[in-house]
C-alpha cells in the first residue's frame, strides 16, 4: 500500500488535465448545486424587494400567484428567464484555438476564430481571478448591456455559451448538464487536439451542439405561447376576484345594517330600514312620535361616527295633534305675556316715582359725599407717601449693599458676602511692620474713593466707617494686636488726607478696629501670612437714628 500511494500521487501530478476531464462530470454536479444555492439566496432578496414594491405589476403578480399556487418569487424569475443561447464555443485551453462552434440561424458569427482569440484573452483573466478569489467556483458569468457570456472551465477546454440575458437557476443546471456530457464523451479528443479542425470528432461535436441550440429555441418559443394562452385566464380570474370582493363588501355592509336595525328594534320597539354607503347611513321607515325619531338617531350616533341622513316619517294624525297642542300652548303663553306686560308697566311707573324721590335726596347729599371723598383721597395719598418713605428707610442698608455689589462685582478687593473692602491681595505691609507700601496704598485709596462715593448720599444714616487692621500669627498675640492697630491707624491717617474725604466732610465717621491674628487667612490648613497682613474697610448703619425716625413718621 505504501508503494501504491506515491505512484497514484505521481500519476495525478503528471496527468492533471486527464484527471480533471475524468472528474468533471462528478464535480460539475457539485458546482451546479453551489450555484443553485446562490440563486436561491438571490431569489430571497428579490422576494424582499417585491414586498416593498408599489407598482401595478406587483399586484398583478400577487393575484396570479394566489390563483396559480406558484410563489410570487418564482413568477418574478420566470418573467426575467427569457435568456436564449445564441452561440456555443469549445476552445482549447493551452493553445487558445477554436475546436468547435454552433450558432442559431439569427446569430451566426462571421469570424469565429477571432472571437476564440478574444476568449483566450478572457481565459487568462478568468484563471487569475479564480486563483485570487477562493470563494468562487470555475463557473463565471460575464455580462455587458444585454449580452452575457457563460464560461465553463473543464479540464483542457473552455466551453462558452453566448446568451441575450443572464440565465436562471433551471437554465444553468440544464447548460451544466450538457457541458458535462460533452466533456465526458470527448475528453480524450480534447486532450490530444493539435489544431486539426477536419477531424470526425469535430463534425460529431458540432452536430450535437447545433441540435442542443435548436432544441432550446423550440422550448423557448413554446414557453412564450403558453404564457400568452394563460394571460386571458389570469385576466378573467382577476375580474372574478374583483366581483367576489364587491359581493363580499356588500354583504358586510348589509350585515352591519342588519345588526343595527336589530339593536334599534330591541331598545326602542321601532322597526326601521337602515342603508349605508361609503360616506353615511340612511334612515327610512315610519315611527309613532318625533321623540322616538330623536331616540333612534341618538342611539345610532352612539354606535357610529358616520353622518346620518334621517328620512324617518311620522303619521299625519300625530302631526295634527301636536299642532293643535302647540296652538293651545301658544294662546296660553300670549295671555300670560299680556298680563306680565301690564304688571311690568305698573312696576315701572312705581319705580320711576321712587327714583325721582331718590334723585332729590342724592342731590342734597352729593356735595357732602364729594367733600368726604376728597378728604379720604388726600388721607390715602398721604398714607401712601408715608408708607413709601418708611419702606425706603427700612430697606436703606439693603439698598446700599445692592449698589456696592453692582459697583464692585468684578473687583478683587471686595467681599460680596460682608459688603466690605478687603485688601488681602495688595501686600500692604511687611512682616512685623506697620509701614505700608506706597504703591499699594494708592491702589487702596483709589478703591476706597469709589466706595465712599456710593456711601456719601447716606452719610446722615451712617454711624461709622471702620478701618480694620490684621496681622499674621507670627510672634506673641498681644504684640500682634498692637501691630494690627498701628496698621489700621496708619491707613486711617492716609485716607483722612484724601481730598474726596475732606470734601464730603465724613472725617468724624472713621473708626479703627484691631484684630491681631484672630482672623488670619488659612487655606487647606496652612496660613497665608501675606494675605493675613491686611486692611478691611466696612460701614455701619446708625440703627438707633433709623428707629427714631421711623417712630416719628408713624406718630405723625
Amino acid at each position: 500500500m505504501k508503494r501504491v500511494t506515491p505512484a497514484i500521487s505521481k500519476g495525478i501530478a503528471d496527468n492533471k488535465e486527464t484527471m480533471i476531464d475524468a472528474l468533471y462530470p462528478i464535480m460539475g454536479g457539485m458546482i451546479s448545486k453551489y450555484v443553485t444555492q446562490a440563486i436561491k439566496e438571490l431569489m430571497e432578496k428579490i422576494n424582499h424587494k417585491i414586498e416593498d414594491g408599489l407598482s401595478f405589476k406587483k399586484y398583478q403578480r400577487k393575484a396570479k400567484a394566489k390563483l396559480s399556487g406558484v410563489s410570487e418569487m418564482e413568477l418574478l424569475l420566470e418573467e426575467s428567464s427569457d435568456a436564449l443561447i445564441s452561440s456555443l464555443f469549445v476552445i482549447h485551453k493551452e493553445s487558445g484555438l477554436l475546436i468547435c462552434e454552433a450558432n442559431t440561424q439569427e446569430s451566426e458569427i462571421d469570424d469565429p476564430h477571432m472571437v476564440a482569440s478574444m476568449a483566450s484573452a478572457i481565459k487568462d483573466f478568468i484563471n487569475d481571478w479564480v486563483q485570487s478569489n477562493t470563494s468562487q467556483n470555475e463557473v463565471q458569468i460575464l455580462s455587458y448591456a444585454n449580452a452575457t457570456l457563460y464560461i465553463e472551465s473543464a479540464g483542457s477546454v473552455y466551453i462558452i455559451a453566448f446568451l441575450d440575458a443572464e440565465p436562471d437557476a433551471e437554465q444553468r443546471k440544464h447548460i451544466n448538464t450538457f457541458f458535462a456530457k460533452i466533456v465526458k464523451e470527448y475528453a480524450t479528443f480534447f486532450q490530444k487536439f493539435d489544431g486539426d479542425d477536419s477531424a470526425e470528432e469535430i463534425v460529431s461535436l458540432s452536430h450535437v451542439m447545433q441540435k442542443f441550440l435548436e432544441h432550446q429555441s423550440t422550448n423557448h418559443t413554446r414557453g412564450k405561447e403558453e404564457k400568452k394562452s394563460n394571460f386571458s385566464k389570469y385576466i378573467l380570474s382577476f375580474f372574478a376576484l374583483l366581483v367576489f370582493l364587491f359581493i363580499g363588501y356588500r354583504i358586510v355592509l348589509w350585515y352591519q345594517c342588519f345588526n343595527l336595525e336589530k339593536m334599534i328594534a330591541q331598545q326602542t320597539g321601532q322597526s326601521i330600514i337602515l342603508d349605508k354607503d361609503d360616506t353615511h347611513y340612511i334612515l327610512r321607515g315610519k315611527v309613532e312620535t318625533l321623540k322616538q325619531t330623536g331616540s333612534i338617531v341618538s342611539l345610532l350616533k352612539s354606535k357610529t361616527s358616520l353622518p346620518i341622513d334621517n328620512q324617518l316619517s311620522v303619521p299625519i294624525t300625530y302631526l295634527e295633534k301636536e299642532f293643535k297642542k302647540e296652538k293651545r300652548l301658544r294662546k296660553s303663553v300670549d295671555e300670560k305675556l299680556v298680563s306680565f306686560e301690564n304688571n311690568v308697566t305698573l312696576s315701572i311707573n312705581l319705580l320711576e316715582k321712587k327714583i325721582s324721590d331718590l334723585e332729590g335726596i342724592l342731590k342734597d347729599s352729593h356735595v357732602h359725599f364729594a367733600k368726604k371723598l376728597a378728604q379720604k383721597d388726600a388721607a390715602l395719598l398721604a398714607l401712601e407717601t408715608k408708607k413709601q418713605a418708611l419702606k425706603k428707610i427700612m430697606n436703606l442698608e439693603s439698598e446700599i449693599n445692592i449698589k456696592l455689589d453692582k459697583k464692585f462685582a468684578d473687583s478683587p478687593f471686595y467681599d460680596i458676602i460682608k459688603h466690605a473692602l478687603d485688601f488681602r491681595k495688595l501686600k500692604l505691609f511687611l512682616a512685623g511692620k506697620a509701614t505700608y507700601n506706597e504703591k499699594a496704598m494708592r491702589s487702596l485709596a483709589q478703591t476706597f474713593e469709589a466706595y465712599i462715593t456710593i456711601l456719601a448720599p447716606y452719610r446722615s444714616y451712617l454711624s461709622a466707617i471702620i478701618v480694620e487692621g490684621h496681622s499674621d500669627s507670627t510672634g506673641v498675640e498681644s504684640k500682634n494686636k498692637i501691630l494690627s492697630e498701628d496698621r489700621a491707624k496708619a491707613t486711617k491717617k492716609y485716607l483722612l488726607g484724601l481730598p474726596k474725604v475732606k470734601a464730603l466732610g465724613i472725617q468724624s465717621l472713621f473708626k479703627v478696629s484691631a484684630y491681631g491674628s484672630l482672623k488670619a487667612i488659612v487655606k487647606n490648613g496652612v496660613e497665608d501670612k501675606e494675605a493675613s497682613r491686611r486692611i478691611r474697610i466696612k460701614f455701619k448703619i446708625n440703627k438707633r437714628k433709623l428707629t427714631k425716625q421711623v417712630k416719628k413718621m408713624i406718630n405723625d
